[in-house]
């Protein structure tokens, strides 16, 4: 079923709870989310102590946090590493499988080209504005062949199907004129939407009235399942393109966090192994060690951001065409 994205008509797009979800899960600035979680952290341990529910005047329990958070973050290093080990690993590869994945990407572009007669765009949003384009067409050179040639019920059938097409071809269509050219805006704007109901429909209705299809439909019909195949495979290359450039700007960033973090939680431990304690008293104490321990979670609310938008692209991605799944029926 052709789905929405948060711009479009979807019902729980509509609702306060679901542009918030829409925020956090895709829309929202990774760093913000991740400055909020942290903040919020940070904001807990500092009402706790300064209310005195969780009063600081033992700091030995804090030693304990602080050394956790050290070695926490040397985990998170390790991450880093093996991040960038899974990308190098896809990169690596010899001359022939290069110029084998060079060919494949130039033939596929020289089809959409031939259908739509221009040169296709290298960014991503041309390029995918012209696939749209090439589709709205074939939509609508659907609609007018089965005009007055078929029976009532099948061409009522054609039209509902080239109606919601066009519409949905509208929708991104707009999305992308209005967005950045950055490859995750480009990738948002099809992440909500899925044709493997329309393909089904098409297919049951070619078969139920196939005797009735004209020969200029019946083509039509191939041009646009055609159309919505080469959509899918434009959807399914961002995306891997998307989650390379994401996984490398985390693993840089997660080091960016990581290095002051440690630092921070290595200075706390030198100021609570003086002999007396720490040289400040337990108010000045109560506000410094909760905002230590909230830089101290930086780069795990980081890496949490990060995963939480590439985790929800990759499951609304999971099935191609004319495969579907539940959590794809957004």
């Amino acid at each position: 079923m052709v789905g929405s994205i948060s711009d479009g008509p979807g019902p729980e797009s509509d609702t306060e709870s679901g542009r918030l979800k829409q925020w956090l899960l895709l829309d929202g600035n990774r760093f913000v989310v991740a400055a909020i979680l942290a903040a919020a952290f940070g904001i807990a341990y500092l009402v706790l102590s300064v209310s005195g529910v969780a009063p600081i005047a033992d700091a030995q329990p804090l030693f304990y946090a602080f050394s956790g958070l050290i070695s926490g973050n040397f985990t998170l290093i390790t991450v880093v590493v093996s991040i960038n080990q899974l990308l190098l690993s896809q990169e690596l590869q010899s001359p022939g499988e290069l110029e084998s994945e060079i060919e494949e990407t130039v033939d596929y572009r020289e089809e959409v080209e031939a259908v739509s007669n221009r040169t296709a765009p290298a960014e991503p949003s041309g390029f995918l504005r012209l696939v749209v384009e090439s589709a709205r067409r074939d939509a609508q050179r659907l609609g007018g062949t089965t005009a007055g040639s078929l029976s009532p019920d099948a061409r009522d059938e054609i039209d509902e199907i080239v109606t919601e097409l066009t519409d949905e071809f509208d929708r991104i269509d707009g999305l992308v004129e209005e967005s950045d050219s950055g490859i995750f805006n480009t990738l948002s704007t099809t992440l909500e939407t899925n044709f493997a109901h329309e393909v089904q429909r098409l297919k049951e209705c070619r078969r139920e009235y196939g005797e009735d299809i004209p020969g200029d439909a019946d083509a039509a019909i191939d041009d646009l399942l055609d159309r919505l195949r080469e959509m899918d495979i434009a959807r399914q290359y961002f995306k891997s393109v998307y989650l390379q450039i994401e996984l490398s700007r985390l693993s840089r960033y997660l080091f960016y966090a990581g290095v002051p973090e440690v630092g921070t939680a290595i200075a706390a431990l030198f100021v609570m192994t003086m002999a007396l304690g720490p040289p400040f008293g337990r108010p000045v104490r109560a506000v410094v060690f909760p905002v230590a321990v909230a830089v101290g979670l930086c780069p795990l609310t980081l890496l949490f951001s990060f995963i939480l938008r590439t985790a929800t692209v990759t499951e609304r991605t999971a099935a191609i065409m004319p495969f579907t799944t539940p959590e794809q029926e957004i």
